[in-house]
């Protein structure tokens, strides 16, 4: 299913009017309010409302499968749904896994999907208001809990919030010492996946953390997370990549009352070790009011390097077409260089040829008067000279 034309460069929560942080139930109902006023059957004939159901539907094709649409979260638009097709491990042999394995260990992610079990798990809990057989462990603010998940399995974990708590701002830390690679998946009321965060690697420990503050904060991804391997010239410098993975508004705002989450295993082998902590934030620190300083920065150095790119591209085109100039210039002088250094030496030979000539002609000149005295002098050498007697 391909998109419309120029369909890469639309937002998809624009085209269906949602947040970014909408529900799944929220971006459902915009689907179908949007499908019934686009539909062909209602406006029969109208090729620009025909585009636009096409649009409508790829877009809610990426954002109602919570997979596609963390992939699109991750990556932005592309011009195809196979862009955001995400793999399940569970579906791979023995050999597939240790590829995956080892891509993840050279920090080349491979996006993996939620298994369908964890999913419907979430909603059979939701749907009991927490009433069920399935395990869940209540997560209370400032205690520690230490979990291991099985790969392709959940911890699921209930959080209580007051209004108070939401005022203060709210934190989900999730670490692994043994850099194990796991999600943090927040539930709707409904059981579906509201949203996630894929854990990040980092120098002591794997790292997912969500925050739910009064205000919004940027969120950093990866920058090999964004397609670079895919998308990285050799005309575009790294630098502008540096800041692919920053987003904006992606401070989901957790409401007062009683929350699923899970943690998430998807290591390719091993099970994961996760230590997860809740938070209510301290927001009257230096180390809060550098963030926010650092993140505007950041914020104006993404628009800046945006604009900065093309005068760079522009100034780096002249720059080679200059180099080019200069190096054939740097050619022809030394062709010419070496051309007038073989041109004075053949000067000065062609020069001095008519020297030579003479010379030889003399020297040829000289050798036969010679010759002929040597024969004179030989025969005259044996008649006795006149003398007194």
């Amino acid at each position: 299913l391909a998109m419309a034309s120029a369909g890469g460069e639309k937002d998809f929560y624009e085209i269906l009017g949602v947040e970014r942080t909408a529900s799944e139930s929220e971006i459902r109902m915009a689907y179908r309010k949007l499908a019934l006023r686009y539909h062909p059957d209602r406006n029969p004939g109208s090729q620009e409302d025909a585009d636009k159901f096409k649009e409508i539907s790829v877009a809610y094709a990426v954002l109602s499968d919570s997979n596609r649409r963390h992939r699109y979260d991750l990556t932005g638009p592309a011009d195809s749904l196979k862009e955001f097709e995400v793999i399940d491990p569970s579906e791979l042999g023995y050999l597939g896994r240790a590829f995956g394995a080892l891509f993840t260990q050279l920090n080349i992610p491979i996006p993996t999907t939620i298994s369908p079990k964890v999913i419907s798990m979430a909603e059979q809990i939701m749907k009991s208001n927490f009433s069920t057989d399935i395990p869940v462990e209540t997560l209370n603010f400032g205690c520690v809990s230490s979990c291991r998940v099985v790969t392709r399995e959940a911890k699921f974990y209930r959080i209580c919030i007051s209004e108070e708590d939401c005022k203060k701002g709210i934190i989900i830390s999730c670490r692994s010492t043994d850099m194990s690679k796991f999600k943090l998946i927040l539930f709707d009321k409904e059981g579906c996946v509201r949203t996630m965060w894929e854990s990040q690697k980092l120098k002591r420990y794997t790292s997912a953390e969500a925050f739910s503050l009064p205000f919004d904060v940027v969120r950093i991804m990866n920058v090999f997370e964004l397609n670079v391997l895919r998308e990285l010239d050799k005309e575009v410098p790294i630098q502008f990549h540096l800041l692919d993975g920053l987003q904006t508004a992606q401070n989901v705002k957790i409401q007062p009352g009683e929350h699923l989450i899970c943690i998430f295993g998807d290591n390719w082998f091993k099970d994961a070790n996760v230590k997860v902590k809740l938070l209510t934030a301290e927001c009257d620190t230096v180390a809060f009011q550098t963030i926010r300083k650092c993140e505007e920065n950041l914020k104006n150095y993404k628009k800046q390097m945006n604009n900065f790119k093309t005068e760079f591209l522009e100034a780096k085109k002249r720059y080679e077409t200059a180099m080019a100039k200069l190096e054939n210039y740097g050619k022809e002088i030394t062709d010419n260089l070496s051309r007038r250094e073989s041109a004075y030496a053949e000067f000065v030979d062609s020069s001095a040829a008519k020297y030579v000539m003479k010379m030889e002609k003399k020297q040829r000149s000289y050798g036969g008067s010679h010759l002929f005295n040597n024969i004179f002098d030989a025969i005259t050498s044996g008649i006795p000279k006149n003398s007194k007697h």
